[in-house]
């Protein structure tokens, strides 16, 4: 008995990738009350997603962050082609709904990011930097944007090695910017504090009683400790390293002192 595939006309694959089925009800209906019609002609529904867009970039900055939030979204709704409309698509089509998508991930990370919400803001950035991929030409200040609000999302996650990561390819793509300098600084105070309190936060997870507190003393002898084990790691490390030259330098310093215990032997041996 043979199997018939059906394809959802209204699957919205990339609605769903941030929104549970029944938000992206909400989504839909909202879209609708707000007057606006997904139009069925190619062009026109590309140009109102790109209007929507520009609305919800608008509505951010004037702090309306819910709105801009449901105008994004809307304008992704918009750009949500589903199976068959993309396969009957001309490769200029598809490449100019990468184009117009990638930019409003871009903003819809910012939305996220507003909102709190660090895991859909991550999840943003990473879907628009996989699909700049595709570009034929990948605008640099896009990509050093999508990683810059990664790395803010990761940020506000506490990840703050990762976030690290962003900021430095970010400061890369764009070397003059001054927000991304500054907030590339922060993160690296912020993953240092972390790092530093990353041993003394796990030290004793996993006994019984994780959270005996360690007395001050103790706790500046451990770290007394572990810096004078470090500090003999590098020095052997340096020694090993530089073996030659320290040997060469050795022989140097102790010809002038060799010359003269043998001068003095000779003396010696030489009296009557």
């Amino acid at each position: 008995m043979g199997h018939t595939q059906v394809w959802d006309i209204d699957e919205e694959p990339l609605l769903r990738h941030f929104c549970l089925k029944e938000e992206c009800a909400e989504v839909i209906k909202w879209f609708k009350d707000a007057s606006y019609e997904r139009p069925e002609d190619f062009r026109e529904r590309l140009n109102l997603a790109k209007s929507l867009r520009e609305l919800s970039n608008n509505r951010i900055k004037e702090s309306a962050v819910q709105e801009g939030m449901m105008l994004a979204l809307g304008s992704l709704h918009c750009l949500d082609f589903n199976k068959g409309q993309s396969t009957l698509q001309t490769e200029e089509q598809k490449n100019e709904v990468v184009e117009a998508t990638v930019p409003l991930l871009s903003n819809l990370s910012l939305v996220f990011l507003k909102r709190n919400d660090a895991h859909n803001c991550v999840r943003a950035a990473n879907l628009g930097l996989t699909l700049a991929d595709r570009l034929k030409e990948k605008p640099a200040s896009l990509q050093a944007k999508l990683l810059y609000r990664r790395g803010l999302g990761r940020s506000q996650a506490k990840d703050f090695s990762d976030a690290l990561k962003d900021f430095v390819e970010s400061a890369r793509l764009l070397p003059e910017d001054r927000e991304i300098r500054r907030t590339l600084d922060e993160c690296k105070a912020r993953a240092k504090e972390q790092n530093d309190r990353s041993d003394d936060t796990w030290r004793g997870a996993m006994s019984d009683s994780p959270k005996v507190k360690v007395p001050l003393t103790d706790r500046f002898l451990i770290t007394l400790r572990r810096w004078l084990r470090a500090t003999k790691r590098r020095a052997r490390q340096a020694v090993a390293k530089n073996a030659e030259t320290f040997l060469t330098i050795g022989i140097i310093s102790l010809a002038p002192l060799c010359a003269c215990v043998f001068g003095l032997l000779l003396k010696l041996l030489q009296r009557p």
